[in-house]
């Protein structure tokens, strides 16, 4: 997974979904919250699959920096 595929890293603060003015913050919120992938397709229907599972993919892989 390349992430510069998938995000914008804005400042240490702000990552957007690369071509999306979608921060992962509110990506990662409704998830947090027990939305599913499909769910959250439902819900920001202008990111595709793909983008929301390298979203959750990297929140897992980098959770401590993200909630700190």
């Amino acid at each position: 997974m390349q992430l510069e595929n998938y995000f914008d890293f804005i400042n240490e603060n702000a990552i957007r979904i690369k071509g999306h003015r979608i921060g992962i913050e509110h990506v990662l919120r409704d998830y947090c919250e027990g939305a599913s992938p499909e769910e959250l397709l439902l819900r920001y229907p202008t990111l595709s699959l793909e983008k929301i599972h390298a979203t959750i993919t990297y929140y897992l892989a980098n959770k401590v920096e993200i909630e700190a």
